[in-house]
This record gives structure tokens, sequence and C-alpha cells, in this order.
């Protein structure tokens, strides 16, 4: 990988951090959840039991990211990174001790539980913003393209292994072994990240300004950022579309093509597999093409295929082209991302990245009920108007998408915004 030059050994050290926080966070998850469903309360009960903890986390997460990300800007954001690793190891070990004394639960052991993964959920939320001021610190125009693009290549490899490993252990009923995994994870990726510290150059917000004062004025600068403006409106379509995309695609393969919940796996396998193949490519988009341009051209590529998903009426097809949408809109994330990060001052960048997430997220998981209204009220009428509901909702998404691209090419304001 030639990146960096001089810096290479700490990417390095930051990717392979980000690949294990990220395979931890995700078997955190999985195996809280099946520990729920198979040891504790039945596939029956489990249900509003899993649902609410997930719903919990992604809560705790929305509201602590506003916040966070302040945190580390008036830190080091590598100490920060580690910190957030170590005291999630610390929670992690907490579970692993309630998950082997008390196997089958108990309303005690299920709310310890939820509380120690709370805590380690609001961790995570400080470690990605400050990974983000790392990266725009070893690297910045094209090169911090480069880096966020392979900062997400590892993550993504990682948040698909963690589901891997908790099932394995599930199946066996290792949950307690299994959890152990997180935390020998995280403590690994806090000794990698240790030796970054002394490395990169230290600019934090200072100290001597209130905590509140320093968050108010990194929201003004923020809010006030051109690009920021300008890209907002694009994030949340996108994450309206890809909340609707997650919520209707089991039920297009199971209700509309009428097909095994194998392909379903499938398409979730080559999705991801095309996300990853869109972090590498879109460093080699992005030196040969303004930003504005690969803006309409990804939107445009993703419309045209959900297209084609929309109306087919084979799995395989599905699948296949499945690739290819992600891989559209993977090519894009990380110019998008550098755009977010050079918009704002250095020692902003946390705050920035942690605030956006927030929104950004609060909006999809506000959309999803929503859908599930759509889909509901669709497939009521389906009887009398025979409009499947899971390919109107996909038709949606490509309307979505489309808009996006005339506002890319039609918008100045987006035409003059470039990757410095």
């Amino acid at each position: 990988m030639t990146i960096i030059g001089g810096k290479k050994h700490l990417v390095w050290r930051l990717l392979c951090s980000d690949f294990l926080s990220n395979l931890a966070t995700s078997l955190a998850a999985k195996i809280i959840s099946l520990w729920f469903v198979l040891a504790v309360f039945g596939e029956e009960c489990s249900v509003p039991w899993v649902s609410g903890f997930l719903t919990v986390i992604a809560v705790a997460q929305l509201l602590a990211g506003l916040f966070t990300g302040a945190v580390s800007d008036r830190h080091d954001p590598i100490a920060t990174m580690t910190m957030a690793c170590l005291v999630r190891a610390v929670a992690s070990a907490g579970i692993i001790a309630i998950l082997a004394f008390w196997p089958t639960g108990g309303l005690a052991a299920v709310l310890a539980v939820i509380a120690l993964a709370v805590i380690e959920a609001m961790c995570d939320t400080a470690y990605s913003p400050a990974a983000a001021s790392v990266s725009h610190r070893l690297a910045d125009g094209q090169e911090l393209v480069r880096l966020l693009g392979w900062l997400r290549f590892f993550a993504l490899i990682g948040s698909m292994a963690g589901p891997v490993l908790a099932g394995i252990g599930a199946d066996r009923g290792w949950f307690a072994g299994t959890m152990a995994l997180e935390t020998v994870a995280l403590l690994v990726a806090a000794l990698i990240l240790a030796p970054i510290r002394h490395s990169i150059s230290r600019q934090t917000a200072g100290l001597a300004e209130g905590f509140w004062l320093a968050w108010k004025a990194g929201l003004r600068a923020m809010v006030g950022s051109e690009s920021y403006q300008v890209m907002l409106p694009f994030a949340i379509l996108e994450a309206v579309s890809s909340s609707a995309l997650s919520m209707v695609a089991i039920y297009f393969f199971t209700a509309t093509l009428h097909v095994s919940a194998t392909w379903y796996g499938v398409w979730n396998a080559l999705v991801a597999a095309g996300y990853a193949t869109g972090y590498l490519t879109a460093p080699w988009l992005s030196e040969r093409m303004r930003f504005f341009k690969l803006l309409a051209l990804s939107n445009l590529a993703v419309s045209l295929l959900l297209a084609v998903i929309s109306v087919t009426d084979s799995a395989l097809i599905a699948v296949v082209v499945g690739f290819s949408f992600a891989t559209s809109q993977g090519v894009l994330n990380p110019p998008f991302q550098t755009i977010f990060v050079q918009a704002v001052p250095s020692e902003k960048v946390g705050q920035a990245m942690s605030v956006f997430i927030s929104v950004v997220g609060a909006v999809g998981a506000l959309a999803v009920p929503l859908w599930g209204v759509v889909a509901d009220t669709l497939a009521r009428h389906q009887p009398t108007t025979g409009i499947d509901p899971y390919r109107t909702i996909l038709l949606i998404i490509v309307v979505v998408h489309a808009a996006m691209v005339v506002c890319a090419l039609a918008n100045r304001r987006v035409r003059a915004i470039s990757i410095d």
C-alpha cells in the first residue's frame, strides 16, 4: 500500500486497531443478542428483549455521539481511542463474568449486561471521531481519501468477522468464551495504538476554554461550514434510502421473489464485498474526477442498478447487481468523508464527525418505522391494487437517488466543492 510515505507504520497501526475495534463492536452486539435468544428467553419470548436491547444501544450511541467527539478534540485523540478501548475491555470483562456465572440469565443479570453494553456503546462513539481526527493529521487531500478508503475497508472486514465468530461460538454455547474474544481484541487494539501517541502532532482544543463553550464553538464552526450546509441534505437522503433498503431487502427475497433466506445471506455477503471494492476504488476515481461528478455518477449508478433489481424476478440477478450497487455507493464514501473532515479546523474534527454521525444516524433510525408503515399500507392494499410493496419501495429509493443526481449537477455550490 503506497500511502502517507514515512508515516506508513503509523497508518498500519491505525488500520489494524480499527479492524479490531469494529470486530469487537459487531461481535459483542451479536453474541449478547444470541444469548438472549438461545440461553435466556428462547426464540418466542426473546423478540422484545432483543429489539429493546438494540434500541437502547442505538439511542445511547446517538446521544453520546453529540458530545464524545468534543471530548476527543480536547484531549489527545490517540489517548481517547486507547482509553475507549480499555474502558470497553473492562465492561466486556464484566459481561463475561455474568455470562459465565449466570449462563441462563435472570432479570438482574440481563439488566446488568444491557447496562455494561450501553457503557461499551457510548465509549465506542468516541473511537470513530478520534480516528477521523488522527487520519486528518496523517494525511490530507487525495492521500486522506486513500487513507479513509482503507479505514472503511478494514472496518468493514472487522464488522463482517464479528458476527461470524459470534455465530460459531453461540452454536456451541460458548457465550462467555466468545465474548472474551472482544476483550482480547480491544486490549490488542489499545496496545497497537499506544506507540502512535508520540508520533503525530498534538493539536487539541484549548483546555482553558470551558467544555460547553468549546462545544458550542465547534457546533457553530460545523453549521457555518459551506461544505456541511451543502452536503448535509445528501447525507440525510442517503440515510433515508439506506434505512429503506435495509428494511425491505429480506422481504424482497422472501415475499416478492419467493426464494429461501439463503439468498438474503448471499445478498448481504455480495453487498459487503461491493462496499469493500468501492472503498478501495474510491481514491483512483477521486484523483481523476471532480467531486460533484463523482457524486452524480455514484447516485446515477445506484439509481439505475436499484431499478434493475426492482423489476427482476431472478434472485441471481438481484444479488449480482447488488454487488455493483454497493460498489457504486462505496466509491463515494471516502471522498464524502474527506470533504467533511477538511471543512472544519483540525482541532474540531472529532466533534464535527461525531455530531454529523449522530444527526444522520438519528434520521436513519427515525425513517425505519416510517418505511414500515409505508410497507404495511401497500401490503394491505396489494390484493386490490396488485402493487408489490417491496418493489414499490425500491422504486421510491430509485427516485431519491435520481433526485440527488439532478441536485449534484444543477447546484453551483455542490459544483464548487473540491478536495484540496
